[in-house]
């Protein structure tokens, strides 16, 4: 990386709220690193172009004390979080920082307020909200009246502006950002008129449309009654925030009081393909007794959206996990694994099927926590073992 070069842009300069934000909000998910790197990053930015100059990637590995894995690691902590979008082009890297979420926006974020949660504690979760909370103004009683563009203005023909030239203007950060992953026309026919508009299904509505569907294995009426309760008659707005919200509140609601009775595949049996297979038919057919369903389908969300990798690797991962928990682990336990399985080469359906059925060959048995250095949090014991042996049939 020391040969590679880079410059920054943004579309804004950051506010003294912005760094609050950041500091209370977004450091308990970052890390004390990240949220340096960020900063520092902010003020190399020139106040007069929102840009930089181009530099040897070494200087700011010197500015910010940090060895080349860490500050990997912390730029893909920032891209991950929706603070950063990294562009590579031959060997100069372009890093644009995007603008915190606000507050209000953090929180009803369905991955990145409940990630929070559940790393600070309820109690910590709650201090903070309250910090950033005031009393709204009531509007009961209140009718918006207020007139759109094309009922004052009429416009014959519109020149649309035409430029290479960057405009500067504040535009937040869009949070977590995920994949398409299904045929969303078809579900777009099915619509009623009222949400039947091109213009409210941005990129992220619909990936977050996707991510819903996929995790919680919805019907196309179930999704649309969803999409129904999240849209604001007063903005002509879909908000993501609403979707993951409703969708997991209907999931609890509906399906949440199930316990799923589990019977276990037989060896010979594995034949699974990966990368179609659903979480939901995955918790019904491999996994153990499960308390808590609907938790465990958004804890498998999360894990889909925040890591844009291969499904079947995602699939196989879980499945690896549930042989050897009566319970699914935590999205933290999830991505130290998936981590893991990265950095060794396992990146396919095809990797994740043959780790699988190497975990087949070994009887459950418990973890033991394991720390390295930088690194918190639980490592499965299992998992050397039946890396080695996958690659030493490999190798036969």
């Amino acid at each position: 990386m020391d040969q590679k070069s880079f410059w920054l842009m943004s579309n804004s300069l950051i506010s003294s709220e912005d760094i609050k934000t950041l500091a209370l909000l977004y450091q308990p998910l970052i890390g004390s690193d990240g949220f340096g790197t960020y900063l520092l990053m902010f003020n190399l930015i020139n106040q007069n172009n929102l840009q930089t100059d181009v530099y040897p990637i070494q200087y700011l590995l010197d500015l910010l004390h940090l060895n080349e894995d860490l500050f990997t690691a912390n730029i893909h902590k920032l891209e991950a979080i929706g603070l950063l979008t990294t562009f590579l082009k031959d060997d100069i890297y372009l890093y644009r920082l995007n603008m915190p979420l606000k507050p209000r926006q953090f929180f009803l974020d369905g991955i990145l307020g409940s990630y929070l949660k559940s790393e600070i504690g309820t109690e910590n979760f709650n201090r903070l909200f309250s910090y950033f909370s005031v009393p709204e103004a009531s509007k009961k009683g209140y009718k918006n009246v207020t007139k759109s563009f094309d009922d004052i203005y009429k416009i014959k023909k519109l020149d649309l502006l035409k430029s290479e030239k960057f405009i500067f203007g504040r535009k937040n950060g869009g949070g977590i950002i995920i994949r398409d992953a299904f045929d969303f026309e078809s579900l777009f026919e099915q619509l009623p008129p009222r949400l039947k508009k091109r213009s409210i299904y941005t990129k992220k509505v619909v990936s977050q449309i996707a991510s819903v569907m996929y995790v919680y294995n919805f019907t196309s009426a179930e999704m649309i009654d969803i999409l129904t309760n999240a849209y604001d008659n007063s903005s002509n707005k879909i908000f993501i925030e609403k979707i993951a919200v409703l969708a997991n509140h209907y999931f609890t609601k509906t399906y949440g009081d199930n316990l799923v009775t589990i019977e276990k595949r037989p060896e010979e049996d594995l034949e699974i393909d990966l990368s179609t297979i659903r979480p939901q038919d995955i918790i019904t057919v491999f996994g153990q007794k499960m308390t808590d369903q609907s938790y465990a389908l958004d804890t498998i969300r999360q894990f889909i959206e925040r890591n844009a990798v291969d499904i079947g690797l995602i699939n196989g991962i879980i499945l690896v996990a549930l042989k050897y928990h009566d319970q699914l682990p935590s999205l933290a336990y999830l991505e130290k694994v998936l981590a893991d399985w990265l950095a060794r080469g396992i990146t396919t359906a095809s990797d994740a099927m043959l780790i699988l059925k190497q975990a087949e060959k070994r009887p459950k048995k418990t973890y033991r926590k394991r720390r390295k250095p930088g690194i918190e949090g639980e490592e499965p014991e299992w998992l050397d073992e039946i890396i080695e042996s996958f690659w030493k049939d490999e190798v036969k």
